[in-house]
């Protein structure tokens, strides 16, 4: 199934360059953070507690570009500097893709690139479009390699009066960047019900990793989740449970006694926010909203506490224009386990332009 599935998306590739090329449309964005932090340490996104300062940081400034081959070729490529990268100011690929479109209607692409995978709702957007200024504490542990490179299966049906479902399919490579013994396989499945803005899914994410340093070759890792999402009419309502079996070395919590591929986590979150349009030119929308996040680092142990939680409150303002907004984002723990280290307090206030 996997050659055929590569062969037919090289196949068509192929026939594609003698297409002319359309003039491509070029966008990006650019976040600029100032962040004030109530500790001089904090968990990382890995969640390893770490030292911490007040900062200003670019968190993201990217350059996109996307454009056609012909009626069936599309390409994408995003470039540039991101803080979750953790490769300082390093200019790096992000994203990168062609995808092909076998019929007129779009309703099957087939791809090969660095995609963003869609591990359910919160992990499947891209940073910054999420509703707070960060993505769940919990995120690198879900997904290792936000981009991987590999194929793609994406598909949007219709079905008329009953709503609609969307599918994705990633093969990629592993967390080491080989399909040789490793991998990072996906698939998501999104179903639009027949009320306006509502969407329940889930993701099924099969891994092979090196979770065990101590044992020869990669071991089997796994992740699902489910959750729903609305949104219309200004109201914005999210909530997803997710579960991960098998860890990376070094995201074990404090006292972790077991190795990576035998730990469970569970995670969940919850957030709603109301999108205020204001009528004003200046200040066309204010959005406030409320998040609630818990990661139990350590779910199937036998004894013992550790589950985290946090509640982020915050207030999103469009400034001139919906591309230019104003981010207030005050993130506190409400839930440390016995003996392990209790997290920072983190404002961020972030300047952003999408253009």
């Amino acid at each position: 199934m996997k050659p055929l599935f590569v062969a037919a998306i090289l196949c068509f590739s192929v026939s594609s360059v003698a297409l002319e090329l359309e003039m491509p449309e070029i966008g990006g964005n650019i976040m600029i953070d100032y962040l004030s932090i109530s500790q001089d340490s904090s968990y990382n996104q890995s969640g390893v507690f770490v030292t911490a300062s007040n900062r200003f940081r670019v968190r993201k400034a990217t350059l996109e570009i996307s454009g056609a081959a012909g009626e069936l070729i599309e390409y994408e490529a995003s470039f540039g500097i991101a803080s979750c990268l953790g490769s300082g100011m390093t200019m790096a690929l992000m994203e990168a893709g062609i995808r092909v479109s076998p019929l007129e209607d779009e309703r099957i692409v087939l791809g090969l690139g660095m995609f963003h995978v869609r591990r359910g709702f919160e992990l499947g957007e891209d940073c910054g479009q999420t509703l707070t200024a960060e993505k769940p504490m919990f995120r690198k542990a879900v997904s290792p390699a936000c981009h991987p490179l590999g194929a793609l299966l994406e598909t949007d049906i219709s079905l008329g009066t009953i709503g609609g479902l969307e599918a994705q399919i990633v093969y990629a490579n592993g967390n080491n960047g080989t399909i040789n013994e490793e991998h990072d396989a996906n698939f998501a499945l999104f179903y639009r019900l027949p009320v306006k803005g509502l969407t329940i899914g889930g993701f099924y994410n099969d891994l092979a990793m090196e979770t065990n340093p101590e044992s020869e070759g990669y071991e089997d890792a796994s992740r699902y989740g489910i959750g729903l999402d609305y949104e219309a009419d200004g109201i914005a309502v999210r909530t997803e449970m997710i579960q991960i079996k098998g860890i990376l070395p070094g995201m074990r919590p404090s006292g972790c006694s077991d190795t990576g591929e035998n730990v469970e986590n569970m995670c969940l979150l919850a957030e709603a926010g109301y999108s205020f349009n204001t009528g004003s030119e200046a200040v066309p929308s204010i959005t406030p909203y409320l998040n609630y996040q818990s990661w139990d680092r350590w779910s199937n142990a036998d004894s013992g506490d550790y589950e985290f939680s946090w509640i982020t409150g915050g207030v999103k303002t469009c400034i001139g224009s919906p591309d230019s907004y104003l981010t207030l984002d005050y993130r506190i723990p409400s839930a440390t386990p016995d003996g392990l280290n209790e997290d920072a307090s983190v404002l961020t206030a972030r300047l952003g332009l999408t253009y």
